[in-house]
């Protein structure tokens, strides 16, 4: 009796350690989500209200600029995932500019790659995307963190070993493959 309440009570927390364990963890320095911060159009909207505020924004990197001291990095800006990785789609539409020390290799902050920061706004610039002169939201950076570029699920075909021979034969509500 007693080893069967020992199983009953561990089984549920092995199961739910287990599944902890599969969840993302942001990378070090980017854990808080500064649930409070302003979001990038808020920040484009009135950017001298929201100077020197602390932020945590992410996307995709469409270009940067290399400077004596500092390296300019020009990102679309996504939503966040809980592991602080910025998500392939959505968002405001808005892009900032994140001021990091230092050089960054252009070969590997290419386009496409998706990059998180964590900094202080300052004073944002206007600058011209193709002939429209936008303002862009300035970020300088404490803390950032490179992904790869994002890569869609390659398969997205269900494969069940047992269709149509399994438990029912091809035949019911399960007549058919899921995906055909």
């Amino acid at each position: 009796m007693c080893s069967n309440l020992i199983r009953l009570t561990l089984l549920p927390v092995t199961f739910s350690v287990l599944l902890g364990a599969c969840a993302g963890v942001p990378p070090q320095g980017l854990e808080d989500s500064l649930q409070q911060a302003p979001t990038p159009r808020m920040v484009q909207a009135a950017p001298d209200s929201f100077r020197g505020q602390s932020v945590r924004w992410g996307g995709e990197i469409l270009g940067l600029q290399n400077h004596p001291k500092v390296t300019e990095v020009e990102v679309y800006a996504r939503p966040l995932l809980d592991n602080a990785e910025p998500r392939p789609d959505g968002g405001e539409g808005v892009r900032f500019i994140a001021r990091v020390t230092g050089f960054l290799d252009p070969a590997e902050y290419r386009a496409g790659k998706r990059l998180t920061v964590r900094g202080r706004l300052e004073p944002a610039l206007t600058r011209a995307v193709g002939e429209y002169p936008y303002l862009f939201p300035v970020v300088r950076v404490d803390v950032f963190h490179l992904w790869p570029v994002y890569q869609p699920p390659r398969d997205p075909y269900y494969y069940d070993p047992w269709w149509p021979w399994g438990p029912w034969g091809g035949w019911g509500p399960y007549r058919h493959h899921p995906y055909w």
